[in-house]
C-alpha cells in the first residue's frame, strides 16, 4: 500500500492517513469477528450492520477491493441470505490480512 498516493487520492496528508488506517484496521478487525459470529449464528440483521459498517469505512479510505467485497455481503444478507456468504467472508477476511500486512510494512 502506498500510503503517499492515497493521501494525494484523498487530499490529505501521510499523518493523517496513517492515522485514518490505524483506526480502520481496529474497527474493522472488530467488525470481522463479529460479522463471523453472525454468520455462523445464521443472525443476518447482525451481519448486515457489520458489513455495511466495513462497506462505509474501507469506501471512505479507496479501499475498493474491501468495499466490493463487503458490498456484495451486505447486498446478500441485508435480504436475509445468507446462503455462500461464509465463504464470501474467508475473501473478505484475506483481502483485509492484505491490507493489514501491506500497512505494517509502510511504517
Amino acid at each position: 500500500m502506498n500510503l503517499d498516493s492515497l493521501a494525494d487520492r484523498l487530499s490529505l496528508d501521510v499523518e493523517d492517513i496513517r492515522e485514518m488506517l490505524e483506526l480502520y484496521v481496529e474497527t474493522t478487525t472488530s467488525d470481522l469477528a463479529e460479522l463471523k459470529g453472525a454468520i455462523e449464528a445464521k443472525n443476518a440483521p447482525l451481519a448486515h450492520t457489520k458489513a455495511h459498517s466495513i462497506k462505509g469505512g474501507s469506501g471512505n479510505l479507496g479501499l475498493d477491493k474491501m468495499f466490493e467485497l463487503s458490498k456484495e455481503i451486505d447486498d446478500r444478507v441485508r435480504v436475509n441470505s445468507l446462503d455462500g456468504v461464509d465463504n464470501m467472508f474467508q475473501v473478505l477476511q484475506k483481502q483485509f490480512n492484505n491490507i493489514v500486512n501491506d500497512f505494517e510494512k509502510s511504517f
